[in-house]
């Protein structure tokens, strides 16, 4: 391949990420030199020219604190939902078994935005002493971030917090909003804790992104703080700092993979996208984030909406019976905008747990709300053709929803409180992997399998119009 077009493929795939023009390394090598593609590049060719292009100053290579995530067996005690008693915890080890514990935590391993290129040598230097680096230890590729600034929101993970991004740091106290108080005291056989495992392990080994590394190495670098507390004294302002990157960039996650992704025959959450439904997210926001040593606190609001002929009063009756409600600001013309403003309180142990939680959550109801709209979805949407095993979508969902919060698939909750709410991060990945876990395989496959078959015909129908 000649080298410009491989320079201009590079570029066009970091610019297709997202409003972060970046990519974790092991995707750039998985795209350029796997035997299928049609880019036949070697490795070593590769990564040498990312090197060039990095000193060329068209792109930049970023490594943050070097770690991985292992699981140890522990006794744990004293917790508020399970019997005491052997587990697995989730634990920061040094990556390569203690090659990098000399490493300054809380800074990046290595920066090309760091860098003095006008002294060649001494960058030279440090390029070749990464490529062995990375030869002896491979899977270093899998925290290389490759980033292309120009047109790109900011990359910041250890300096100071460059976007216009604000969280308010509002006081909230979710436990007074529960419902009930779910009461259990059950021992997980390991066993079934490494079934739990192996499902994340999975998922980190085939959709590790760069979002999960760059949340990672914050919601790591906020621990890291925590456990030294008393050596900063600027301590709550480097705290602040770090969760608004923290939010900001699981915010952006969520954006990417949900809200403004694209059509996409292969991944089942752009259906309200692909089809052109009338719905709209108005907001999707996080309130406030507090931090307990390993587990973070969310409150999170979602607010969204339909819009509905004026002439449908029935229907717009009918809604606002369940729970939902006119917004006056996004009525537009002949259409009125019916929906919800959900306020959602949640802790999290990991960025796994969040990513599944609150997309189950997000599309639920999305789902519910096209369920009730379902007959006039069938009559305005005349290029779509839904049938009817298409409207009860949402109750896939439904095993998570139960599990964790106080709904009912007979009205809309406004105000959804996790049903556990514990802030030790052990006991809290137990409950999200006997709750959450067991399903994820279940609801992703089956929507994988609905969605293909359903924008296929789709687009078939569409071809023959």
């Amino acid at each position: 391949m000649d080298l410009n077009e491989l320079r201009n493929q590079i570029i066009d795939y970091l610019i297709s990420k997202g409003e972060i023009h970046a990519v974790l390394y092991y995707k750039l090598e998985k795209r350029f030199c796997n035997p299928k593609s049609k880019f036949n590049i070697g490795k070593d060719p590769l990564i040498s020219y990312l090197f060039e292009m990095m000193n060329k100053r068209i792109i930049e290579i970023i490594i943050p604190e070097p770690f991985k995530i292992t699981w140890e067996v522990k006794n744990l005690t004293a917790l508020k939902f399970l019997k005491d008693g052997d587990y697995y915890t989730r634990e920061f080890s040094p990556l390569n078994g203690g090659f990098f514990n000399a490493f300054n935590k809380n800074n990046y391993y290595f920066d090309s935005r760091l860098l003095d290129f006008t002294k060649k040598a001494e960058t030279l230097k440090r390029i070749e002493f990464l490529k062995r680096i990375i030869c002896k230890i491979p899977k270093l590729k899998n925290y290389l971030i490759i980033y292309y600034p120009p047109g790109s929101k900011p990359l910041n993970i250890y300096e100071p917090f460059e976007g216009d991004y604000i969280i308010n740091f509002q006081d909230f106290q979710a436990n007074s909003y529960l419902n009930r108080s779910a009461k259990f005291e059950l021992l997980i056989p390991l066993d079934q804790q490494k079934s739990d495992m192996s499902i994340i392990k999975n998922y980190r080994t085939n959709y590790m992104c760069v979002y999960i590394t760059l949340i990672e190495s914050i919601h790591k670098a906020i621990m890291n703080i925590n456990y030294q507390k008393e050596k900063y004294k600027n301590y709550n302002e480097i705290v602040k700092d770090l969760i608004t990157k923290f939010g900001y960039y699981c915010l952006m996650y969520v954006k990417s993979d949900w809200i403004d992704i694209k059509p996409n025959v292969y991944r089942w959450e752009s259906f309200f996208n692909s089809f052109d439904l009338p719905f709209k997210v108005i907001d999707l926001s996080f309130k406030n984030i507090r931090f307990y040593e390993g587990t973070f606190e969310f409150w999170i609001r979602f607010h969204y909406c339909i819009f509905i002929k004026k002439n449908y009063s029935n229907l717009i009756k009918h809604l606002k019976n369940l729970g939902y409600e006119e917004f006056e600001e996004e009525n537009n013309n002949d259409y009125i905008a019916i929906g919800v403003n959900h306020d959602i309180f949640e802790p999290c142990p990991s960025i796994e747990h969040f990513y599944f939680l609150n997309k189950y959550l997000y599309y639920y109801h999305m789902f519910y709300l096209f369920y009730h709209c379902f007959e006039y979805i069938e009559e305005t949407e005349i290029n779509n053709k839904f049938k009817d095993n298409d409207r009860e979508m949402y109750k896939i969902f439904l095993p998570v929803m139960e599990s964790f919060f106080d709904v009912h698939d007979d009205k809309v909750s406004k105000k959804l409180v996790f049903n556990y709410y514990t802030y030790n991060s052990d006991e809290l990945e137990l409950i999200y992997n006997k709750f959450l876990l067991k399903n994820v395989k279940n609801i992703e496959l089956k929507l994988f399998k609905y969605y293909l078959l359903k924008y296929n015909s789709m687009n078939m129908k569409k071809k023959s119009v």
